[in-house]
């Protein structure tokens, strides 16, 4: 069994892992925009694809961290 300090660091990667996806999934998606106003749609297209697999990348963390913590809920 894991620490209440363990399970805290476990906490703040997880949740620090998901703003770090979500920040460069943000820079996708402008780069995507960016690529859409220029008509270059097969590169807005992958960058938008880059942007869901970034934001997908960041609810697996954010899941992980839900799972956990419903181990510790009560009702």
């Amino acid at each position: 069994m894991s620490t209440p300090e363990e399970r805290r660091e476990l906490a703040s990667q997880l949740f620090e892992q998901a703003a770090d996806e979500l920040a460069v999934a943000a820079a996708h998606a402008r780069r995507s925009a960016e690529h859409f106003r220029n008509g270059e749609v097969p590169r807005a297209l992958a960058h938008a694809w880059a942007t869901r697999g970034h934001v997908l990348a960041a609810e697996k963390a954010l899941d992980e961290q839900a799972l956990e913590h419903r181990l510790r809920s009560r009702v």
